[in-house]
């Protein structure tokens, strides 16, 4: 080409250090001279390194956070050239609740704004001085409590049921209290409270009775079920203690060494009297409606309890799933029986007649006199579950001081009662049963 064909060339402004540049040519090419060209010469370029602008830009990454949960994460950038790439900043809206550290990489805090979020921020390679713009995309989930509708049953469902209850008795030396309300699927899902529970003293014999029952979820008046259990078994109970029945124990047990064997035959009867009684309740009820007793189904956990000084003792029956444990000093727990687990996860063995006739129903009456207890605990499911999990875990004495502690605390309020049922409302994710507790401390 003739050099009279060139481009035309624009003029180098002062302090430029590169040859002139042609219009025509990319701004990638520049000419490496300005002498004029001989026929035949090629125009020499050079290619300049890369500029970070010029790369595909790194991909930036936060886990998802929660609202209400506390948040402590770092933004992991990965470039497609593998160099480490460094966050110089974010710009995290105020409200959102969180804050970047450069120093540490980590996003913190208490998210308070649920939704999806394109963060701002600016970054550069390990070392380069450049910094350029990006996005981080950042997921927060709501407060699962706040998806939670709380719905009232219909009105023109039978057996209504208050969807909280509570009762304190202060004794000489002790207390008792019990609370029980509604879980959050119940709640959602309009419909009542299926647990219940019985307590009583009576300071003139020495004698106190704890009871409760968790109502079968798959039993449409399981909460009548649970109600009929708690309070035909327990008005028997204490009946027969504040008796002839309850004397001759009290007596027994001067010959504690020598009398156990004799005492735990008779609490054996004396229980299966009661589950007998608690179940032909049920079957009246249920015939009184023509439906099956079946539609009343419930577990049923009792104890009997008498305070000595430093020694109590306690007998105690066993039917479903929930707890019963004599807890303390520190670090020991007894477990006053086996949860009947089913086949299938939420299966247990319910209160009937066929219950009654079983051969092993004799295992489910335990007895025992111990020393320097801290407490005597009953509960459904809806609180065992959460806070042991497994039939190992309710046998660690580790998770049942860690419970105490959470719960002792509450004892020493002038309303006990009342802060056990705020405590039940505790949040534990894939846990949403009615929950019911009952303690003698």
């Amino acid at each position: 080409m003739p050099i009279s064909q060139l481009p035309e060339q624009t003029e180098p402004k002062p302090g430029d250090t590169q040859a002139p540049v042609s219009k025509d040519i990319s701004a990638t090419t520049t000419i490496s001279t300005v002498s004029t060209l001989e026929p035949g010469h090629v125009l020499a370029t050079t290619i300049p390194s890369a500029k970070a602008s010029d790369q595909p830009p790194p991909r930036f990454h936060l886990p998802n956070c929660t609202v209400g949960k506390r948040y402590n994460e770092k933004i992991e950038g990965t470039a497609t050239n593998g160099k480490p790439v460094r966050v110089v900043d974010i710009i995290i809206d105020a409200a959102l609740g969180l804050k970047f550290e450069k120093e540490t990489q980590i996003v913190s805090g208490e998210p308070t704004i649920a939704g999806e979020f394109s963060l701002t921020l600016r970054w550069t390679y390990q070392g380069a001085n450049e910094e350029i713009g990006g996005i981080c995309l950042l997921i927060s989930n709501p407060d699962p409590r706040s998806l939670w509708k709380v719905v009232e049953p219909e009105q023109e469902l039978p057996y209504h049921k208050f969807h909280h209850d509570k009762k304190m008795i202060r004794s000489h030396g002790f207390t008792i209290a019990a609370a029980s309300r509604r879980g959050r699927s119940h709640e959602h899902s309009g419909s009542f409270r299926d647990d219940d529970f019985f307590i009583e003293d009576n300071s003139e014999n020495g004698w106190s009775v704890l009871l409760v029952a968790d109502g079968a979820g798959s039993a449409k008046s399981s909460r009548q079920g649970s109600l009929l259990a708690v309070r035909t078994a327990g008005a028997h109970m204490v009946s027969h203690l504040d008796g002839e029945f309850g004397n001759n124990i009290a007596s027994l047990l001067n010959s504690w060494e020598s009398a156990q064997k004799e005492i735990g035959e008779k609490f054996h009867y004396f229980f299966h009297e009661t589950a007998s009684l608690a179940v032909k309740s049920i079957e009246q009820e249920a015939e009184s409606k023509n439906a099956p007793p079946k539609d009343y189904a419930t577990t049923l956990l009792a104890a009997a309890v008498r305070r000595e000084g430093a020694q109590t003792f306690l007998a105690t029956f066993w039917m479903g799933d929930g707890a019963i444990a004599a807890y303390g000093p520190r670090g020991k727990v007894r477990l006053m029986g086996t949860p009947d687990g089913g086949e299938f996860a939420g299966q247990t063995r319910f209160l009937d007649r066929n219950a009654l006739s079983d051969q092993d129903f004799k295992k489910r009456v335990r007895i025992g006199k111990l020393p320097d207890i801290s407490a005597i605990l009953l509960m459904t499911d809806g609180v065992s579950d959460p806070y042991f999990e497994t039939d190992n875990g309710l046998a660690d004495p580790a998770k049942w001081d860690a419970l105490w502690d959470e719960i002792y605390p509450l004892l020493n309020d002038a309303a006990p009662d009342a802060r056990l049922l705020e405590w039940l409302h505790f949040f534990k994710p894939g846990h949403h049963d009615d929950r019911t507790i009952a303690l003698l401390w």
